[in-house]
């Protein structure tokens, strides 16, 4: 069931983030006015900017962990960059396929990246 429910909510986050982009292009008419805008934003609200840092260091965080534990399973390093470039939906999807410790022989609770047998 976890894992349904994790292809789905990539599904429907990845088919979010597209319209997003497009109601985005609609409103501004081309790439480049969009980012002005945004730039302007982000220099004109603290709280803005403060969000972004908020989410810029999370998702450096999330990126380490992606890359320790895809050379600790020995997983294909292709994740790292769809991730950094799509955002959610490939961690999710990296979720639903296997990074669990669980399904590869450590006990539940426990990551082989982390523990380390003497």
């Amino acid at each position: 069931m976890r894992r349904v429910a994790l292809f789905a909510f990539a599904a429907l986050f990845f088919a979010y983030e597209q319209w997003s982009f497009y109601t985005w292009m609609q409103l501004h008419g081309s790439a480049t006015v969009g980012l002005a805008y945004a730039w302007a934003t982000l220099r004109q609200d603290p709280m803005v900017f403060m969000a972004w840092n908020d989410m810029g260091v999370f998702t450096a965080i999330v990126l380490v962990w992606l890359a320790r534990d895809l050379r600790a399973r020995g997983r294909a390093i292709w994740w790292w960059p769809a991730t950094l470039i799509m955002g959610c939906p490939p961690l999710l999807v990296y979720l639903a396929t296997g990074s669990d410790a669980s399904r590869h022989g450590a006990a539940p609770g426990t990551d082989r990246a982390v523990t380390r047998a003497p």
